[in-house]
């Protein structure tokens, strides 16, 4: 919900300036309710539902490749071939994480005019001295039908919670990244962000 202070600061009629002094109790009562846009995106939108204030983002240039599959570097991204081939990322985890869930986005761009649905598929470990690389569960964007136009901007996501990455407290993060569905095309992804 709005403040005193931040609703003065919204209150402009046309081009007159903002109010100076908040406004009275008064302009307050008759003002129109104030819908928190948050809390609408969860209902219709779930995967944006956490409120994630901090990211990390990774070039897609950045990303490991697979021996399998076929990858290739372009001036914006990172062009993935066909549906086969796995990407990867390691991070430390960030000293002011203090959560339980983390969410993932996938920026990227279709340049194939093949039909299709696609998912990305995320295996996240975590890791500290000493431990031995575990494998428990993947975790899937939903899946969508691809745009059957070439250069359409897509971002994907989904939340992964403390379950979904076995210890958050751990010192290191890997994530796994995937492709399934029918979509065999082309693609070119940016980046991957991680929020927290």
């Amino acid at each position: 919900m709005l403040n005193r202070r931040m609703l003065s600061a919204l209150l402009v009629l046309g081009s007159a300036p903002v109010l100076a002094a908040p406004p009275s109790d008064e302009v307050l009562r008759k003002a129109a309710p104030v819908v928190d846009v948050v809390s609408v995106l969860c209902v219709q939108q779930p995967v944006r539902c956490p409120r994630f204030t901090r990211n990390v983002t990774v070039p897609a240039h950045a990303l490991s490749r697979s021996t399998f599959g076929t990858f290739d570097v372009h001036t914006r991204g990172l062009n993935w071939t066909g549906g086969t081939g796995a990407l990867s990322f390691t991070l430390k985890r960030p000293a002011d994480f203090t959560g339980t869930r983390i969410r993932l986005r996938f920026l990227y761009e279709i340049t194939d005019d093949a039909g299709g649905d696609l998912q990305f598929v995320v295996t996240p470990v975590t890791l500290k001295h000493g431990s031995g690389f575990e494998t428990y569960a993947s975790y899937g964007t939903p899946l969508v039908a691809v745009p059957e136009s070439p250069t359409i901007m897509q971002d994907a996501g989904l939340v992964l919670t403390k379950n979904g990455i076995s210890t958050p407290a751990e010192q290191w993060w890997y994530f796994e990244i995937n492709r399934q569905g029918t979509y065999e095309g082309r693609l070119r992804l940016y980046a991957v962000v991680m929020e927290y």
